[in-house]
């Protein structure tokens, strides 16, 4: 596994404040407005990845992050498919991590 940093101090203490502020947030929210501020999350994560070169799949990860943006704001209208891409989600990045530790065949892009 590399040992590349991916995210620069300031990327990560802006994402620190993000995941902390929608922390509190959550507490007094709809609870699914925290699964939002997750995937969110995640979503600035592979944005950094991407911009300091991820040794990863970066094919992969662009095309996951697409995805995740593209499918984020179906929690405003399509609740339902918002959370069946969640659970979705969780296996393609399991998937992805074996791969990465030579655990599993490579795999077409995310869908």
């Amino acid at each position: 596994m590399a040992e590349k940093m991916v995210v620069s101090e300031d990327e990560a203490y802006e994402l620190l404040a993000h995941l902390v502020a929608s922390a509190e947030i959550c507490t007094f929210e709809p609870h699914y407005y925290g699964t939002f501020r997750l995937i969110d999350a995640a979503s600035r994560l592979m944005d950094c990845m991407l911009r300091h070169g991820s040794n990863g799949s970066r094919a992969w990860l662009e095309a996951f992050k697409q995805e995740v943006d593209q499918k984020k704001v179906w929690m405003m209208w399509d609740r339902e498919g918002y959370f069946q891409f969640l659970r979705e989600a969780t296996g393609k990045v399991a998937e992805a991590l074996k791969q990465r530790e030579g655990l599993a065949e490579p795999a077409s892009t995310a869908r």
